[in-house]
């Protein structure tokens, strides 16, 4: 059986700034997805993005989840 990968994916994972998110986003970035890391501190989504590479392939978004508005403007940009 042949795997996909995920070539031209866009990947939004939240909490993606450490541990288990942070995993993640490596793998998918290993994969060829493009991927967006969501979490609500800078320094550590700045860190998590240095320490990734791949800044054509990344991007980070400062965001809280909790609050509808910002929510709603990370998936109008």
């Amino acid at each position: 059986m042949q795997r996909k990968g995920m070539d031209m994916e866009k990947i939004l994972i939240v909490g993606g700034s450490s541990g288990m998110g942070l995993a993640l986003a490596r793998r998918c970035l290993q994969e060829g997805a493009h991927v967006i890391i969501a979490g609500r501190g800078e320094a550590k989504l700045d860190a998590a993005r240095d320490g990734l590479g791949r800044p054509g392939a990344l991007e980070t978004a400062v965001v809280d989840v909790s609050r509808e508005d910002e929510v709603a403007a990370l998936f109008e940009r």
